[in-house]
């Protein structure tokens, strides 16, 4: 990747999606995975974790956004072709994933879990959860650098 930037990834209810999608950080990597997650009420908590997290190589969920399989919106190809699922977090173009906290509570021990710097990991408001600083893993984390005894 020498030489480009690395994207934001979002996960979020619908309106928080679209309105980054709107501010233009929907793109398609090379294996035409996207960088978002719309989540819904039906998107199961194993494929929010696996788009969140991933690993290398592993198969699994594949995201689901806007009610549908995202490859079902590419051309019918001759050959069968199954991408490999990967996370946000094994990723190496994402940089920055945002996050809808009220989302991030609910797969709170893979948030806790990722202790890396890239990709930075950030707690948003959405349109129905007000932002909440006591629940955010990031500001408990920066927290801790200047007070260790806060650090719970």
């Amino acid at each position: 990747m020498a030489g480009r930037g690395k994207l934001i990834a979002v996960m979020g209810d619908e309106d928080t999606v679209t309105g980054f999608l709107l501010g233009g950080i929907g793109e398609l990597d090379k294996h035409r995975r996207p960088n978002f997650l719309v989540v819904e009420k039906e998107t199961s908590l194993a494929e929010i974790e696996e788009t969140f997290r991933g690993s290398k190589g592993s198969r699994g969920a594949f995201p689901t956004s806007l009610g549908r399989p995202w490859w079902s919106l590419c051309a019918p190809l001759t050959v069968p072709f199954l991408p490999v699922a990967r996370g946000f977090l094994a990723r190496e173009d994402v940089g920055m994933i945002l996050i809808s906290q009220a989302l991030a509570e609910q797969i709170r021990p893979a948030v806790a879990a990722h202790a890396r710097a890239l990709p930075a990991v950030l707690e948003i408001p959405s349109k129905d959860h007000p932002y909440d600083p006591a629940r955010d893993s990031v500001l408990r984390r920066a927290r801790g650098l200047f007070a260790p005894d806060e650090l719970r």
